[in-house]
């Protein structure tokens, strides 16, 4: 698709989620784990502090389909996780 910008980034939007609230000791590995019970993720990216390596609060997870995204969001917005409440929304367009 010319002048797209690049296929696999809007390809990869439609079925990613940007997770809020995250515990500042959770782990890639917790995160695939949790959101994994929903269909097959491709991605898991939790931004990490450069100096001391903890977790800043955000991650987004990217999943082959956009329906087994949308029953993530709609299961994992307001769930517990590390003593936090996740909000979990579908990420927008940069």
């Amino acid at each position: 698709m010319p002048g797209s910008g690049g296929s696999y980034r809007d390809r990869d939007d439609l079925a990613t989620l940007r997770v809020t609230n995250v515990s500042e000791l959770a782990e890639e590995g917790d995160l695939r784990d949790m959101f994994e019970r929903f269909g097959r993720v491709t991605r898991v990216f939790l931004a990490k502090d450069r100096d001391t390596g903890r977790a800043k609060g955000f991650a987004f997870i990217s999943y082959v389909d956009r329906s087994d995204a949308a029953r993530a969001c709609e299961r994992m917005d307001g769930y517990g996780f590390r003593h936090l409440i996740l909000r979990v929304e579908f990420a927008k367009r940069s």
